[in-house]
């Protein structure tokens, strides 16, 4: 029973000693390297998405649109990274706080992105009708009826 109560003594200790340590604060050093390593990363990353985006450019407009949300995807996700080893700079409530906010950055540029490529497949799909109820002006300025004039070949 002794055995047992130290055991689960031990192991709230132990929980409470790594949770103390969540927000602690790095040497200098440490988070310059981090974020270089992030940087570094990151840049890889999308560089890589950006080839794919490249050779999607002879696709349909969707294949391009989805290469273009990867990228943004990519690049976002770097910078959360990037952000988020910054923040280990600081320690406690500054800590989480700017880490909170590099994840709604995030957020906000995974939305973007989104809705983006939602706009694009909808402008994909999309052809608009001329416009054959309101008169227009032709090249000589001369007002000009859609419904009575001649058929354009088009």
């Amino acid at each position: 029973m002794v055995q047992k109560t130290v055991f689960i003594a031990a192991a709230v200790l132990g929980l409470a000693l790594g949770a103390a340590g969540c927000n602690r604060q790095e040497p200098a050093s440490e988070v310059r390297e981090d974020v270089a390593e992030a940087q570094q990363d990151a840049n890889e990353e999308v560089a890589d998405q950006q080839s794919d985006a490249v050779a999607s450019a002879d696709g349909s407009i969707d294949d391009r649109a989805e290469a273009d949300y990867d990228v943004a995807i990519a690049k976002a996700d770097g910078d959360r990274k990037v952000a988020e080893e910054a923040c280990e700079a600081l320690s406690g409530d500054a800590q989480e706080n700017c880490k909170k906010q590099a994840e709604e950055q995030y957020d906000a540029a995974k939305t973007q992105a989104q809705a983006q490529l939602d706009a694009a497949r909808t402008g994909a799909g999309a052809t608009t009708a001329p416009d054959m109820t309101t008169p227009s002006t032709d090249s000589t300025g001369a007002v000009t009826d859609p419904a009575t004039a001649p058929p354009t070949g088009n």
